[in-house]
């Protein structure tokens, strides 16, 4: 069965948070950027724990679970609040909303 469209979305958007973060690491570290709390340090644990949860968001794909698919969204939801990062919180709002799509929820289900 190929994957539903609504769910390619949702893995492109974890992957690209993956990179954007990463890059905003490599950025405010090479010209010394901290705004406010918010320094390169906590950049590169916020893109580590994205890694994390991409890996458990793709573990869960392949092997079709639904329920880990959302804990994975709340997960990165979560992470992105101690540095305020609004990229994260857009992107886990849209994919935690995605799962409830019914092509999702019925490829994750069968």
């Amino acid at each position: 069965m190929k994957k539903p469209i609504p769910l390619r979305i949702i893995f492109i958007l974890n992957l690209l948070l993956v990179i954007v973060c990463y890059v905003f690491y490599f950025v405010f570290k090479s010209k010394d950027i901290e705004l406010g709390k918010v320094n390169p340090e906590k950049i590169l644990y916020t893109a580590i724990s994205y890694t994390v949860i991409f890996a458990a968001l793709v573990y869960s794909i392949l092997n079709k679970k639904l329920l880990l698919v959302r804990i994975c969204t709340i997960l990165t939801f979560a992470v992105s609040i101690p540095t305020s990062a609004f990229i994260g919180i857009g992107v886990s709002i849209i994919s935690f909303a995605l799962t409830f799509h019914p092509k999702v929820k019925s490829y994750l289900n069968s």
